[in-house]
């Protein structure tokens, strides 16, 4: 790509503007450029170039993307539902991330189809450019059953010959995109069936409802007479349009006509169980890879509240036996993140000494009186972690039952509650009596109010903030 740019220094400027761009105006670009290779008008641009450097902007953006539709977007609408941005690590079945689409695409052209693809792909570009709809769908059906034969045909012979296992991998870019293509072979094997189903369904489906439910199984009966080894990929391309994917179980109920998970993982549409366990076991598996006091679980928070919402509502929508393979693994996920979650916490109630520190003062023998202690500087390391551990515990606090740390999160916040209450009380009274008043606010004194916002709100925090104003505008007269 950046021999299509001869100088260096050249490339590299572009490069970075490129890179810099807001997304939209990314994306504009990335349709103009797309627009111009339909119209064979590309001579003299960098097109590959642009399009590494701006895909990744692309890929930042969630859902549906705007811009033109070439031939390669128009062949992926298929199996657009089983889509992700970036692959977080195993293979997940009916999951493919969109890096993989430029090696598939690129081993269709010139290794599994040369003589063939090409002439395909421009065919639906001259339908696409000319607005002829009817041999749009015509060029483009056929262009998805060749590439489903060649990819599937490619496979078997992988499975079989090592030699060319190796070939295919290496050219693919490794194991993982080869079973990515077999996933995007069987999506576009039943391409017309997936579209036409899409058509009836909301582009985001907020509740499997009913209604929902009922057309999704006449699609999937229908298919799996036709084509039994491509039926699954109609339960994949409508899962990943739910906002509640765990609720595709609800059609493994129907066709297994069973609410238990025995039953359920007998069935071909065990794999969408099986995705649904596997996304919840990486994410656990990210989680317990972090070092306790080293690395935040605060940026983990969405993901962690994600495996929280798949595991209650995978147990919501099947019967879990006791004691079976599925029970098992849901229950190991919640130990070990119960266990991962506790150990990173484990350090909160001394963070929060070290950033908000009292000293303890009265005579021998009298009851201790608590200080706050504002000879020494906060420590804002110490104050990070108290503010991103408590951050991750608000975000995950209405699922933490599901996660094993109720106990946890209550004990932690009755700690929170009344040390600050001590600290608030303590800090006001030292500024009240200080003989040399601090210029501005102490940083520690910012920092109880927002933990004071967190916990109880604006008002709450508002009302400290006043008394700390009070407190430092106040002359206290000798005794």
């Amino acid at each position: 790509m950046l021999d299509e740019i001869s100088d260096a220094e050249k490339a590299s400027r572009l490069g970075s503007y490129l890179t810099s761009l807001p997304a939209g105006m990314a994306l504009k670009l990335l349709s103009g450029v797309e627009r111009a290779v339909v119209a064979g008008e590309e001579a003299g641009l960098p097109i590959e170039f642009i399009r590494q450097a701006v895909r990744p902007i692309a890929r930042s953006l969630e859902g549906r993307r705007p811009g033109y539709a070439t031939a390669q977007r128009r062949f992926c609408l298929p199996f657009e539902g089983l889509l992700v941005n970036l692959r977080t690590g195993r293979k997940i079945p009916g999951l493919v991330p969109r890096a993989s689409i430029n090696p598939v695409w690129e081993v269709l052209r010139a290794d599994l189809l040369p003589d063939t693809f090409p002439s395909l792909v421009e065919n639906v570009s001259r339908h696409i450019l000319h607005g002829d709809p009817e041999a749009l769908g015509a060029s483009l059906s056929v262009m998805r059953q060749s590439a489903a034969r060649a990819l599937l045909e490619a496979e078997a012979r992988a499975g079989s010959d090592p030699g060319y296992r190796e070939v295919l991998d290496r050219r693919l870019g490794g194991a993982q995109v080869r079973a990515d293509a077999v996933d995007i072979a069987h999506a576009l094997a039943i391409g017309d069936d997936i579209l036409a189903l899409s058509e009836k369904l909301p582009e985001t489906i907020e509740e499997f409802d009913e209604s929902c439910l009922r057309l999704v199984r006449e699609t999937y009966d229908r298919v799996y007479k036709e084509a039994p080894d491509h039926s699954l990929y109609i339960a994949f391309a409508v899962m990943g349009r739910m906002e509640q994917p765990w609720q595709i179980m609800r059609l493994a109920r129907s066709i297994a006509r069973q609410n238990s998970d025995l039953l359920i993982a007998r069935t071909d549409l065990a794999a969408l169980g099986e995705r649904l366990l596997i996304q919840s076991e990486d994410i656990c598996a990210q989680v317990c890879a972090l070092r306790p006091g080293v690395t935040s679980l605060e940026p983990m928070a969405e993901e962690v509240l994600r495996l929280a919402n798949i595991s209650k509502g995978f147990r919501e929508e099947i019967d879990l036996v006791r004691y079976g393979a599925w029970e098992k693994r849901v229950f190991a996920v919640r130990q070990k993140m119960s266990t991962a979650i506790g150990d990173h916490l484990a350090r909160f109630e001394r963070d929060l000494h070290g950033a908000l520190p009292l000293q303890q003062a009265g005579a021998f023998g009298k009851a201790a009186i608590s200080r706050a202690d504002l000879s020494k500087r906060m420590s804002l390391e110490k104050a990070e972690k108290v503010r991103a551990s408590f951050r991750f515990m608000l975000a995950t606090w209405a699922r933490a039952d599901v996660l094993g740390v109720s106990q946890i999160y209550r004990d932690l916040r009755h700690i929170l509650d009344t040390y600050l209450a001590l600290y608030t009380e303590a800090l006001i009274t030292e500024l009240r009596l200080a003989a040399t008043k601090p210029e501005m606010e102490p940083p520690a004194a910012a920092f109880a109010a927002e933990l004071l916002e967190l916990l109880e709100g604006e008002e709450a925090a508002a009302l400290f903030r006043r008394r700390v104003q009070v407190a430092l505008r106040e002359t206290v007269g000798a005794a």
